[in-house]
């Protein structure tokens, strides 16, 4: 006896705290599959591939890299030298644009001054694409894939939506829509 309580006892009661434990962590939500919350300090975690980056590099491209961050051969991303260093610039549909819809619920014919983001030594800045940057042939960067390139960090998850990130900033894409 211990405590007043007999031996017996106070392992049952030790065993019924362990199963209520159990109970609860098996019934908390999960987060497995779900996107990360864009943390401008955070790397790859341990669920995902860094890439080789040689892999996605152009031909002839002089330190140029191109990928699709879905399925659709629209949402393409490149790091691209810029003066003397580099800038991730990636299509995206605006938000103004995909908010925007009919009386009908059909997209209206609403067109963006911008249809691209892009993050460098200025910070991320909403951008108009040059027509070369367009449906340009690319590899897909899969999901729970990155690409790591001088000091750019770009993250690829399901449903169209990427993380990038440098020491000057961050963006994310969350379905094709550009986020800050």
């Amino acid at each position: 006896m211990n405590n007043g309580q007999p031996l017996a006892l106070r392992a049952g009661t030790a065993l019924a705290a362990s199963a209520v434990a159990l109970g609860a962590a098996i019934a908390a939500p999960t987060t497995a599959g779900a996107i990360p919350f864009l943390d401008q300090n955070a790397g790859p975690d341990a669920n995902t591939v860094v890439v080789d980056s040689s892999k996605y590099a152009t031909d002839g491209g002089h330190g140029n890299f191109r990928w699709r961050y879905s399925a659709s051969k629209k949402d393409v991303c490149g790091i691209y030298p810029v003066g003397r260093g580099y800038v991730v610039r990636c299509a995206v549909k605006t938000k103004a644009a995909a908010d925007k819809s009919d009386e009908h619920g059909g997209a209206t014919s609403t067109k963006s001054a911008f249809d691209g983001i892009q993050l460098g030594g200025t910070g991320v800045k909403r951008v108009k694409l040059d027509d070369d940057q367009k449906g340009f042939k690319a590899k897909r960067l899969l999901p729970n894939h990155t690409i790591d390139v001088v000091g750019i960090t770009c993250t690829a998850f399901g449903h169209a939506t990427l993380n990038c990130k440098t020491s000057r900033g961050a963006f994310r894409i969350v379905g094709g829509v550009a986020q800050r």
